[in-house]
């Protein structure tokens, strides 16, 4: 992960709080970067109204515009009290996720930062389709936080799929785990990393028993293909990590199907933050992440794969 020099701190007007604000005011004390604080303010009722000239409406926008930027501007007194540098841009756009990307594009961004919400029902992120637009798309490292307190990453956990097919550490990886790194020295905590990976499981070992093809594999015992499975996976997590320092007990290797064993793993391993890779495709580690993202219930950083920037 490049160094953070301006974070852009998604704003909402909505909201009476600000998870995406506390964290980039965290981010920026570490590391001295400059806020940007940028509102998307959008009325259906300014664009077309039958009792309302084009005039009359435009003087409407621009009222209401002013209106969100005097909201917006309040906040950069206690900001700048904290030697920050801080600025603020309120744009007219209905699409929240489009005039991010369109800043991020036009603007010297290093990572943004943007509150997701939390179903109180269910006690869950909630993805809004915007997030999900920003996870695909966003060039530069993304920070979707839930918290509404002063809230500190102590566990910050790096998601990899080292390739099993190639000997070359893949550079996605290699950045996932330098940003677990990263922002684990801005909020004083650990970074772990852990790879998930799907063996054969034992119902599809006994039906290849009924199958002409791959019979030596029928023949051979599970425990020794699991073993082996477990061994050749470790080899290449192993090597994937062997620039980099990390403790035993801050490396997990874990068996299983990734959208159903990382949820659980985050939960029970009280992960505040997890890092993960996006793909040009909309994946990473090798699954969907509407299948796995919606599931885990804390902070998620994501990064971009160099090779796969529109």
């Amino acid at each position: 992960m490049k160094s953070i020099e301006n974070i852009l701190v998604v704003m909402d007007s909505s909201s009476e709080h600000h998870a995406a604000l506390i964290q980039g005011i965290k981010v920026a004390q570490k590391t001295s970067a400059s806020i940007k604080l940028f509102l998307v303010a959008y009325n259906r009722q300014f664009v077309s109204h039958w009792n309302f000239n084009q005039t009359q409406l435009d003087s409407l926008k621009n009222d209401y515009l002013a209106s969100q930027r005097t909201w917006l501007e309040a906040f950069v007194p206690d900001i700048e009290a904290l030697n920050i540098k801080v600025e603020v841009n309120v744009v007219w756009h209905a699409d929240v996720s489009s005039a991010i990307l369109a800043e991020v594009s036009t603007s010297n961004i290093s990572m943004v930062i943007k509150s997701t919400k939390k179903d109180s029902l269910i006690n869950k992120v909630f993805f809004t389709p915007n997030d999900w637009q920003l996870l695909e798309h966003c060039n530069v490292p993304l920070l979707l936080t839930k918290n509404i307190s002063d809230y500190s990453y102590q566990k910050i956990m790096a998601a990899v799929n080292p390739d099993i097919s190639h000997d070359q550490a893949d550079d996605l990886d290699v950045d996932i785990v330098e940003a677990a790194q990263e922002i684990a020295k801005i909020y004083n905590g650990t970074a772990h990393v852990c790879h998930c990976y799907e063996p054969i499981d034992i119902k599809l070992w006994q039906s290849l028993n009924s199958a002409d093809l791959a019979q030596e594999l029928v023949d051979e015992n599970f425990n020794d293909y699991s073993n082996a499975t477990k061994k050749h996976h470790k080899i290449v997590f192993d090597k994937l990590l062997s620039n980099f320092n990390f403790d035993d007990e801050c490396m997990h290797l874990i068996p299983g199907i990734p959208k159903d064993e990382l949820p659980l793993f985050a939960k029970e391993e009280k992960v505040d933050l997890f890092v993960m890779g996006m793909n040009n495709n909309g994946k990473f580690i090798g699954n969907t992440i509407e299948e796995v993202l919606g599931h885990i219930d804390c902070d998620i950083l994501s990064i971009r794969s160099k090779d796969n920037v529109d």
